[in-house]
């Protein structure tokens, strides 16, 4: 386990709702983010970087193999996942991972993939500070769109409702398995990119309350949010988005209201994913993955 004198800050959420930009702050407020040489580079989608460190991708992408039969998506991937914390070899690799970033002080881990590897690793790292994004979903399925939309297929698919699909069940996923820990704050990407200065402050309040003897560092938390970066926002409210499911609408909702009181009890069985759910997600990473075998033979 974690000692809690190294209690690591864990940033969560769905892909493209905001955790980059929670990340900096965490690290200008003063968390170490590991070795710059290990962290995922900075590229048109992430201008200021990704704040992933990938020593971190690498043990995922080996501990998803290791749960081979079972996509991140099925319903039996956490029950896999969570079993592999008593197995000594993963464990092992698990805990020298957290003890690489355990320098005597403050740490984060940011990676949209780790709320599917929740039931591992909340065995290993104890009692984590959440720090959970929440941004409206078409916003963000509309920016994982142009994510991971291969070049050929631009303005041809539209995978935003199955998008909507992959935020609900990572946002189901996240607000399950820290529905029991003690330390959790909920941030709104839109309240981030209107008012920085008071998110920056309200961030800050919260990790110093966890870490003593901090200094007040709340501008340069400011000074890392640069507006010009929200480039997706569809200006409606998500309760009249067409793509989306009541369900879905009403998740949203409830997720916005955790922003206000986090201890809030959530039941995921009043969010369900519709039946067939598992199919659509498959089917879009196989032919996304098809898409991008092809862009690279064709490039070579």
């Amino acid at each position: 386990m974690v000692s809690s004198e190294s209690q690591p800050i864990i940033i969560l959420g769905a892909e493209r709702s905001g955790t980059s930009v929670v990340a900096e702050m965490a690290h200008a407020w003063g968390a170490n983010a590991g070795a710059s040489e290990k962290l995922h580079a900075a590229d048109a989608h992430a201008p200021r970087g990704y704040w992933e460190y990938l020593p971190l991708w690498d043990f995922l992408a080996e501990l998803g193999e290791f749960a081979s039969g079972a996509t991140w998506w099925d319903r039996d991937f956490q029950h896999r996942i969570g079993n592999y914390a008593s197995d000594p070899v993963y464990r092992t690799k698990a805990a020298v991972l957290v003890s690489e970033m355990d320098e005597g002080g403050p740490w984060f881990w940011k990676d949209p993939a780790l709320c599917h590897y929740l039931p591992f690793f909340k065995q290993i790292w104890g009692d984590a500070i959440y720090i959970i994004t929440v941004r409206h979903p078409l916003d963000t399925a509309v920016s994982w769109q142009k994510f991971i939309m291969p070049s050929k297929l631009k303005n041809r698919i539209s995978f935003v409702a199955m998008n909507l699909l992959r935020w609900q069940h990572m946002m189901t996923l996240i607000l399950r398995y820290t529905e029991d820990a003690a330390h959790r704050l909920f941030v709104g990407y839109e309240d981030i990119m209107r008012k920085p200065h008071d998110q920056a402050e309200r961030l800050s309040n919260y990790l110093n309350s966890k870490f003593e003897n901090r200094d007040s560092r709340i501008q340069a938390m400011a000074d890392t949010v640069d507006s010009r970066l929200w480039r997706n926002n569809c200006g409606i409210p998500f309760d009249r988005a067409p793509e989306a499911t009541e369900y879905q609408k009403a998740l949203y909702a409830f997720a916005r209201q955790k922003i206000i009181d986090p201890l809030q009890s959530f039941d995921s069985a009043r969010y369900p994913l519709p039946p067939g759910y598992l199919e659509f997600l498959n089917i879009q990473e196989a032919l996304l993955k098809a898409c991008r075998d092809l862009e690279t033979v064709a490039s070579a």
